[in-house]
């Protein structure tokens, strides 16, 4: 959920032109996929991605949806400055014992989106 002044901010960054082009900009993510190797399946597990906004406007996050109850995302909501990163903090708690492979997916103004991560990992 965005917070009110990001998104007053975001609808005065992010114009529509004729509701097909957003404002874009670009997107380094410092790794796709981050590996949680073996780990007791009932001990929470966390990771981090960085996106830099490479771009030259700002990067607004709109959404980010994960394939399951088990991960959840944290991050700042506000609008990312060109030069500027945003750290997304994952959190894994498996529900049972075994191998996992689930997506992060990043909705946002940049030309790649919709960014896909992903976390792995044995819990066992």
């Amino acid at each position: 959920v965005r917070s009110s002044a990001a998104s007053d901010v975001y609808k005065r960054q992010v114009k529509l032109d004729g509701e097909k082009n957003v404002i874009q900009t670009k997107v380094n993510v410092d790794k796709s996929v981050i590996s949680l190797g073996h780990f007791d399946w009932q001990k929470k597990q966390k990771a981090s991605f960085v996106l830099k906004n490479i771009g030259k406007s700002l990067l607004v996050i709109q959404d980010v949806n994960t394939s399951c109850g088990c991960t959840e995302v944290t991050y700042s909501k506000e609008p990312v400055r060109p030069g500027d990163s945003i750290l997304l903090n994952v959190s894994y708690k498996a529900e049972t014992p075994g191998s996992f492979n689930k997506t992060i997916t990043v909705y946002c103004n940049a030309n790649s989106s919709p960014i896909v991560l992903r976390i792995t990992g044995d819990a066992e």
